[in-house]
């Protein structure tokens, strides 16, 4: 006979309670937690408690030698610039008799006494100065005789020094009257031909002169311009025919005249000009213009310039060359010039 079994039976409410969701993952982790041989489930993706990975390894600190080529570097960067610009755009230079340039005027003065040549040349010979009385500036004096450029009148008449100072004050010797623009006014200054210095030998008739040619007179970058050079070796040679006392608006244009450029004059540099009468021809041989002999030539003629001879009459000529050398005594311009034999004074 069967027992009896009850009509109701109790439900279990558990399933059909909801828990909270943090009692119920409490619940969840603490029953993984008891079950350690529980395999875990590779696609839960809830953060696990892992150990942090270790540090990465300190960086060794860059070597000193870096930092010294770097700044090497920007400094030979800076200095190539600097050097770039002041070879393409120089600064200007100071404008004639400004304060600046009477300043490097003076520094000029200074280094162009200190060269060899001119303490040789005033140790040979005498000086005359603009205070000196110039009827007695020659008495008792042979060989080399150092000329004063600014107390030579440019008067056109021709008149010599010893003739017209009895009828002039020292303050127009002092500062005479500019006829002369382009040498006196427009290549003055610490930029253009600065300070020169001249001794002439009566005896030889022989012109030496230390010029200096700024860097204004450049035509390429660092190069004097030869057209610079060129009038600075005209006069010289017009000087060589004229003497030490006559000024040079008195002497007439060369008939003819031959530069040859051997060498580049570079600017901001001391040069040492040479000038003397070479031979007196008849201006019936001169004049006809051919090519020179290669053999006796002094260079190539491609590099000679000559300018186109001008008839001055009938009548002899004087022939007076000179050259410009550098400091190292190598010549860097030749030139020749013709003048009527008539012009040669004193």
């Amino acid at each position: 006979m069967h027992p009896l079994r009850p009509i109701l039976r109790p439900t279990p409410l558990l399933p059909y309670l909801r828990l909270p969701s943090t009692l119920r993952r409490n619940g969840t982790h603490q029953w993984r937690l008891n079950s350690g041989s529980a395999t875990p489930n590779v696609n839960d993706l809830r953060p696990s408690f892992e150990a942090p990975p270790p540090p990465p390894p300190p960086k060794k600190p860059r070597s000193l030698f870096i930092y010294i080529w770097g700044t090497t570097f920007i400094f030979i960067g800076l200095a190539a610039g600097h050097v770039a610009r002041s070879f393409v755009a120089p600064p200007p230079f100071p404008d004639p008799e400004s304060r600046e340039d009477r300043f490097r005027l003076e520094v000029l003065r200074r280094d162009i006494d200190s060269l060899d040549i001119v303490k040789a040349l005033r140790a040979e010979g005498y000086h005359l100065h603009s205070d000196t009385a110039l009827d007695e500036s020659s008495k008792g004096k042979s060989g080399w005789r150092e000329l004063d450029f600014p107390a030579i009148l440019s008067d056109p008449s021709g008149t010599k020094l010893e003739d017209a100072s009895q009828n002039i004050s020292n303050d127009q010797i002092l500062k005479p009257e500019i006829t002369r623009t382009l040498t006196q006014k427009t290549m003055a200054g610490s930029g253009g031909l600065g300070i020169q210095r001249a001794f002439w030998n009566p005896l030889t008739r022989e012109l030496i002169a230390v010029v200096f040619f700024g860097g204004r007179l450049s035509g390429w970058p660092g190069l004097a311009h030869g057209g610079a050079i060129a009038t600075v070796l005209q006069d010289g040679l017009s000087r060589v025919v004229a003497g030490p006392d006559t000024i040079l608006d008195s002497v007439p244009s060369p008939s003819s005249l031959s530069l040859s450029y051997a060498r580049p004059t570079q600017a901001n540099n001391f040069y040492v000009l040479r000038a003397s009468i070479s031979s007196r021809l008849d201006e019936q041989t001169l004049l006809p213009q051919s090519t020179p002999d290669s053999g006796k030539s002094w260079f190539p003629w491609s590099k000679n310039v000559t300018k186109s001879p001008v008839s001055s009459g009938t009548g002899p000529v004087v022939e007076v060359s000179g050259t410009i050398e550098n400091m190292a005594g190598q010549v860097c311009v030749r030139a020749k010039a013709a003048f009527p034999a008539s012009a040669v004074r004193g």
